[in-house]
């Protein structure tokens, strides 16, 4: 989905988000709760620091066993790296929470080489991964 690139627009992404997972994915609530937190970060960022009107969201299973999103602002640039704020900063902690709620959940996630997209993938419970 194309969504407008405005501080607002995290909430309808979370919102479209909780829905799908919630019927197309055997994941339990504290998962979804987990992946919701991570959605919003990652669309945070989009709005933050895209360039353009709007930005992409794409949830899907490419496998049986995996859950895959994007987000994906169309702003190439170097792809963020893990920040260490000052303990005062108001912000910048954001992908340190991503890394640490999917290693909770067992994924991974990454940004594609020109540092457009965020991508996260997810196992499925109860799929042997």
């Amino acid at each position: 989905m194309t969504i407008r690139s405005e501080p607002s627009s995290v909430e309808v992404a979370r919102r479209i988000t909780r829905a799908w997972a919630r019927y197309h994915c055997p994941l339990p609530n504290d998962q979804v709760d987990a992946l919701l937190i991570v959605m919003s970060e990652l669309c945070t960022n989009a709005v933050q620091h895209g360039r353009r009107d709007s930005f992409g969201v794409r949830v899907w299973m490419p496998t049986a066993g995996e859950l895959r999103f994007e987000v994906d602002d169309k702003t190439p640039s170097a792809p963020p790296s893990l920040e260490n704020p000052e303990n005062e900063a108001e912000s910048g902690r954001g992908l340190f929470l991503v890394d640490i709620l999917l290693k909770e959940l067992g994924g991974t996630w990454g940004f594609s080489e020109d540092g457009s997209c965020a991508w996260c993938a997810l196992p499925l419970p109860g799929t042997g991964r």
